[in-house]
């Protein structure tokens, strides 16, 4: 037992949450029973009676076990394991071991994945992402040529809902690529729970039992007071939302990358999105010809993000004078090292670096100057 198997036990039940909520929206009248969830659960006890700690097979089944652990930040799963086997296996370096609760309880044995859930299955491999939505998106746009591949993923950022008409005027507009209308018409769902529109993303916000509940619980620690102007309505069967692993795979990451692409047409900059079929987000060419790439990244765990970083073996290579890792802003307000944690890990890449939106516009800037003075 080793770091290895711990990443794949918490992968496997991260997995297996956002399975089961995905199955129960599916069949509201079924339980969710997901084989991935309860290959983690195994896996967890296996590691903790490796360790000498009993207690946690009192937490055998799966509705005791996501009573007990799955609302507790991850730390926390450890606290009866002996410190010394923790520090052995290092697991405080491990993306997982800094997240929140994976989940949330909705009502009953009805439990809501968390942004941190998300977040830390995105790191994993590919094996751990299959049968996800945005894998199988992922697939389905890969095979559209470059325009269209652009024209639907812009589509998907700027309208987490749409109308039934905005989905037939797209469809319409696509129907001469029959794989690039399908990609767009799998990205949503309609909307049949009464919700609000988020005021911070945009997306659905849903009441329950145990409070709200969005695409990521960052909308929820700010939610503001909602209004009526904000309730949608959904008893004509016309309103269609963006699936929840699309939102938070495709469209919230997407909104830092259009913003970049605003800040360069104020500079009157050439730009690209997602060139080379997404190889990079962003490619800024500045007057004097010197290109840019752009990686836009919203992980809000630096050590996940350095994660990603190493399992995808840095920057991807490319005729680029810089590449960036850039992260919003705000990311940095409560942990001022996360650029520094990032920036270690590419030492090797001597011309890229990791840096806030804000810090990537004033270099921007700077650059854009440079070349007038020339």
């Amino acid at each position: 037992m080793d770091a290895t198997f711990m990443r794949k036990t918490f992968a496997l039940i991260a997995k297996g949450l956002i399975e089961k909520e995905q199955r129960l929206q599916k069949e509201p009248t079924r339980y969710p029973y997901s084989k991935a969830l309860q290959h983690g659960i195994n896996m967890f006890l296996a590691a903790s009676q490796w360790t000498g700690c009993q207690t946690a097979m009192q937490y055998a089944d799966e509705t005791s076990f996501l009573a007990h652990f799955i609302t507790r930040p991850i730390a926390e799963w450890f606290d009866e394991w002996n410190p010394e086997t923790v520090d052995k296996l290092n697991l405080q370096e491990e993306s997982f071991y800094a997240y929140g609760p994976f989940a949330y309880q909705r009502a009953g044995n009805v439990y809501t994945p968390s942004s941190d859930c998300y977040e830390f299955l995105e790191t994993q491999d590919n094996d751990i992402m299959d049968g996800t939505e945005e894998r199988f998106l992922y697939e389905k746009m890969a095979v559209l040529d470059q325009n269209a591949y652009c024209k639907v993923r812009r589509y998907i950022i700027e309208h987490p809902i749409i109308t039934l008409e905005d989905r037939r005027m797209m469809s319409l507009d696509l129907a001469d690529n029959p794989a690039a209308r399908d990609a767009f018409q799998f990205a949503y769902e309609e909307i049949t729970e009464d919700s609000y529109r988020c005021p911070q993303c945009g997306w659905t916000m849903v009441p329950g039992k145990y409070g709200y509940s969005c695409h990521s619980t960052h909308c929820t620690d700010t939610i503001p007071e909602l209004t009526d102007e904000m309730r949608l309505d959904v008893s004509t069967g016309d309103l269609y939302r963006l699936k929840k692993g699309v939102m938070r795979y495709f469209a919230a990451p997407g909104k830092l990358e259009l913003e970049i692409v605003a800040f360069c047409e104020k500079k009157k900059l050439r730009w690209a999105l997602w060139p080379q079929m997404d190889r990079y987000d962003v490619e800024i060419q500045f007057f004097d010809g010197e290109v840019w790439e752009i990686d836009a990244k919203a992980y809000r765990n630096p050590i996940a993000l350095r994660t990603k970083i190493q399992n995808d073996n840095g920057f991807p290579k490319g005729e680029y004078a810089r590449g960036y890792f850039v992260i919003p802003s705000e990311y940095t307000v409560n942990q001022r090292n996360y650029t520094m944690i990032i920036n270690r890990a590419l030492e090797n890449q001597k011309n890229v670096k990791c840096v806030t939106l804000k810090s990537l516009k004033t270099e921007i800037a700077r650059k854009e100057a440079s070349c007038h003075e020339e």
